[in-house]
């Protein structure tokens, strides 16, 4: 069970309506009745009328709902008091991140946040969760920053985008390669041209599969999913020892391509755009934030 079910379900039963509660709540319609699902399914009861509008609670959504505040008041107070505890303050930037930017592109901008504000804490969140925790994380104050590919998965899950600054950081793409080795043996100078090929995928909770899922469809049955990890970099390691063909980073695997390592498969069809951008709150205003989100502009600026 995840605390962002209880507080879609409270807020769905103030308000009455899937989609106003969507708004409030900073997600998709779709993946808020998800999260209410989820949490119907966990419970084992159905919470929900969802013949009636406005939507009403069902008597287990009745008798359920005191409990649901009553953990969220507790959450709270609880979160609360160890931020205290820890002393968080105007020197404290907390940032989520891909897994993949917390490794390649923040190093270099919290060494330049260090440079003039040497007193700044960088509390770094590199999560595999997905997309919707992102925004939920930055909608409740839990981060102050959130660094993540652009796209139709951003899009679909950000329905009020208006609460959130948005700056484009740069710009990647993600190409299918593979090991040499493994091109030379399968003939994989074409996807289209082959069948049954190995495929490293990413797992479905990642944002990046949600960006490779429509190349990969594309394709059918000439790939075969061998193994899936939520982390590019396990997918990388694996097809530099030849087990498939990936997609992946051009920032994180340049080196590789130079030195013929990996080799790039398939056309520009097959290649995924990708643009890197951050978001923060707008009512995060602390003079550290601001550096932070001051740094990231520079970035997008530096591009023209």
């Amino acid at each position: 069970m995840e605390l962002k079910w209880i507080e879609d379900f409270v807020c769905l039963a103030n308000i009455g309506s899937f989609w106003k509660a969507s708004e409030e709540r900073h997600v998709s319609q779709p993946a808020l009745s998800r999260r209410i699902k989820a949490l119907e399914d966990w419970l084992g009861v159905m919470l929900v009328d969802r013949s009636t509008y406005p939507v009403t609670l069902t008597p287990f959504g009745r008798q359920f709902l005191p409990y649901a505040q009553d953990i969220l008041r507790t959450a709270k107070g609880i979160r609360e008091e160890f931020r205290l505890l820890a002393g968080a303050g105007r020197d404290e930037v907390r940032i989520a991140a891909l897994h993949t930017l917390s490794l390649h592109l923040l190093p270099e901008l919290i060494e330049q946040l260090l440079q003039t504000h040497p007193r700044a804490k960088t509390v770094v969140i590199p999560s595999m969760q997905g997309v919707e925790y992102h925004f939920d994380a930055l909608a409740n104050g839990i981060v102050h920053l959130l660094i993540t590919y652009g796209g139709q998965a951003i899009a679909e899950n950000v329905a009020q985008s208006d609460s959130f600054d948005e700056c484009l950081v740069g710009m990647d793409e993600l190409l299918p390669v593979a090991s040499a080795p493994l091109v030379r043996r399968l003939g994989l100078a074409d996807l289209n041209a082959v069948s049954a090929v190995p495929f490293l995928a990413y797992s479905s909770f990642s944002f990046t599969e949600k960006l490779v899922a429509p190349v990969a469809r594309a394709l059918g049955d000439r790939l075969r999913v061998v193994c899936e990890s939520g982390l590019s970099e396990t997918v990388a390691a694996l097809a530099r020892r030849g087990l498939g063909v990936a997609w992946l980073p051009r920032s994180t695997i340049e080196a590789d391509l130079a030195r013929g390592e990996l080799v790039t498969v398939g056309g520009d069809d097959l290649r995924v755009p990708l643009a890197v951008k951050a978001y923060r709150s707008r009512t995060s205003r602390s003079p550290v934030v601001e550096a932070m989100w001051s740094l990231l502009a520079s970035r997008a600026d530096a591009r023209h």
